[in-house]
């Protein structure tokens, strides 16, 4: 009898420790993926090295090197260089260190804060309040409403909270300009000239 409760409170405790341990255990160095669910680790982990996804991957936070050949989907918070051949895709807090580049679209919800590169064919799409520093370039365009661009934006459709250096492209929108705009239609809401086509400048 006594060794069936000692059974008992040994598998109890087990349990216990199972169902304690979801949060810290819920970490991977690296992550690959063909699609969602076929990866591993699954998408409620966290990836802290290296995820590299087939098609595309998607997990809670990533931090490091992200590659996908399709893209990649992360739920909360990104951290690292970014590399995809169709779209990046993170709902929450996004800092990219040297790079996050698209094929198509890097698509940021959350507050974002780029250091170095924002590429994308199609578009980048800032949602939330963010900055970057050094070149936010897309073919189509940048709608980044809320952010601080510190160098310069480059497209066919530029738009920005604040510019200290260059928006450069056909139309070229600005809340505040702190350099130049090159275009055929410039618009700095709070400057001198609030439109001017082909050059516009704020101090």
């Amino acid at each position: 009898m006594a060794n069936h409760f000692r059974i008992l409170a040994v598998s109890l405790l087990a349990l216990n420790l199972l169902h304690a341990r979801p949060a810290a255990a819920a970490l991977s160095p690296l992550s690959v993926s063909a699609v969602p669910p076929v990866q591993f680790p699954p998408s409620d982990f966290s990836v802290t090295g290296a995820r590299l996804s087939m098609l595309y991957g998607q997990h809670r936070n990533v931090y490091g090197v992200d590659l996908g050949l399709i893209g990649n989907i992360t739920e909360q918070e990104f951290k690292g260089i970014a590399l995809s051949g169709l779209f990046n895709l993170t709902r929450g807090q996004t800092t990219a260190i040297g790079m996050q580049a698209a094929g198509i679209t890097n698509i940021n919800t959350g507050k974002t804060n780029i250091y170095g590169l924002q590429l994308a064919l199609g578009m980048n799409v800032n949602r939330a309040e963010s900055s970057v520093t050094g070149l936010q370039m897309a073919l189509l365009g940048n709608l980044s409403e809320f952010t601080t661009i510190r160098g310069v934006q480059l497209g066919i459709f530029n738009q920005a909270q604040d510019v200290y250096g260059f928006q450069i492209g056909i139309v070229n929108v600005a809340k505040s300009l702190h350099g130049l705009q090159i275009g055929v239609l410039n618009f700095n809401r709070t400057g001198l000239f609030s439109v001017s086509p082909i050059l516009n400048f704020g101090f």
